[in-house]
């Protein structure tokens, strides 16, 4: 177990990411356009050090920065085309590490893990209709 997560971690660190700089730019991939404010309260960070971590990401061009039309106190942000490539690049990567790990395993082992999987996808499905009904 501790391997399989050691894997999963280091997919980040090969592209010079810390882990609350790759939680924030998953968020917002997931969520869409999110205020600052919004986001710090789904990642249970202070909003300065949320602002903070945002400044790296948008400094380095993963994350646009703007102030929102309707309040312009408010600032939202979401992810640029580059940042939405390195997502693509670090799945590809965690993925091709998962499946290296998975080739070990016997065939009824691999079903096991799939069945695993599809069970992982079915809460993860049920969790999101559950959110947008509430």
């Amino acid at each position: 177990m501790r391997d399989f997560l050691f894997n999963v971690l280091n997919s980040f660190g090969d592209f010079d990411f810390t882990l609350p700089q790759m939680a924030t730019l998953l968020l917002l991939e997931e969520e869409g356009e999110l205020t600052v404010k919004r986001l710090a309260e789904l990642l249970r960070r202070s909003v300065s050090a949320t602002s903070r971590l945002l400044d790296q990401l948008v400094e380095r061009g993963l994350v646009d920065r703007y102030e929102d039309e309707n309040d312009r106190r408010a600032k939202r942000l979401k992810v640029t085309s580059a940042g939405r490539g390195l997502i693509d690049q670090i799945e590809h990567k965690r993925s091709e590490r998962q499946w290296t790990l998975i080739e070990q395993l016997s065939p009824q082992e691999q079903a096991e893990v799939a069945h695993a999987m599809a069970l992982l996808a079915k809460a993860s499905q049920m969790k999101q209709s559950d959110e947008h009904h509430d």
